[in-house]
């Protein structure tokens, strides 16, 4: 019983070992594409199905134990790289704002499965890790308005709000969803993280997306194929499986 013990424990080091690397590389991949594009900076953003660690207010000591833990928190809580997202903001592009973001989808067993009483903090009601997928999403508003009016948004599903729109989103087979008015497009697609192995691979993905978004909203905003060294460097820092 001792040496089971044991054993668990050292499948829970190396299992955070294991995540620290590709959580490293994962934000490789994210800076890599962002790069490609105009933007600048990129903020997060984890309030999507588990609950971020905020700051408390009557800590203590302002500068430290700040956090605020409490006895009913969701182990994914803690696990800020299971379901992520990188907000690039927005640009301009002539007449056009652009707006971007990329979704990390660490897994998507909890919305593939078929479990009647899923929930998202019980990992043993997802769909086996066999079956289930590991997610990078391009996101992209294209808009000539002053704001986005179909940012993670279906005007023929009005009931439904940015976390309803994901959802349905990636419980469906389909890779690709476009929304679209006469004065927005919004364009999103998923692409298994294995397609990100090399910048190779990862340059036929962006282009690939890049492809996408002109073909339907005639905006260009992607940069030409990076052949600079300083983009060819990056190579060993993409890798990740």
């Amino acid at each position: 019983m001792k040496k089971e013990i044991d054993n668990i424990f050292i499948d829970v080091r190396n299992a955070f070992r294991l995540l620290s690397r590709f959580q490293e590389r994962v934000l490789n991949i994210v800076n890599y594409i962002r790069e490609q594009t105009p933007y600048t900076d990129m903020w997060g953003s984890k309030n999507w199905f588990s609950d971020e660690i905020r700051n408390r207010r009557n800590s203590p000591d302002k500068d430290y134990a700040k956090l605020n833990v409490y006895k009913d928190m969701s182990g994914l809580d803690f696990l800020y790289g299971h379901f992520f997202e990188y907000y690039f903001g927005a640009t301009k592009r002539g007449r056009h704002t652009i707006e971007m973001s990329i979704f990390q989808v660490s897994d998507d067993g909890y919305f593939i499965s078929n479990e009647e009483n899923k929930d998202m903090t019980d990992v043993s009601s997802y769909a086996s890790s066999e079956v289930s997928h590991s997610y990078i999403i391009f996101n992209v508003s294209v808009y000539t308005t002053k704001k986005s009016e179909l940012w993670l948004y279906d005007p023929k599903r009005p009931e439904d709000d940015w976390k309803g729109f994901l959802t349905r989103f990636l419980e469906s087979s389909k890779d690709t969803q476009i929304t679209c008015t006469d004065k927005e497009h919004t364009i999103l697609k998923k692409y298994e993280m294995q397609r990100f192995t090399s910048q190779s691979e990862a340059d036929k993905v962006i282009t690939d997306f890049a492809k996408l978004v002109k073909d339907n909203t005639g905006v260009e905003f992607f940069n030409p194929h990076c052949s600079r060294p300083s983009c060819n460097s990056l190579i060993s820092n993409i890798q990740i499986f």
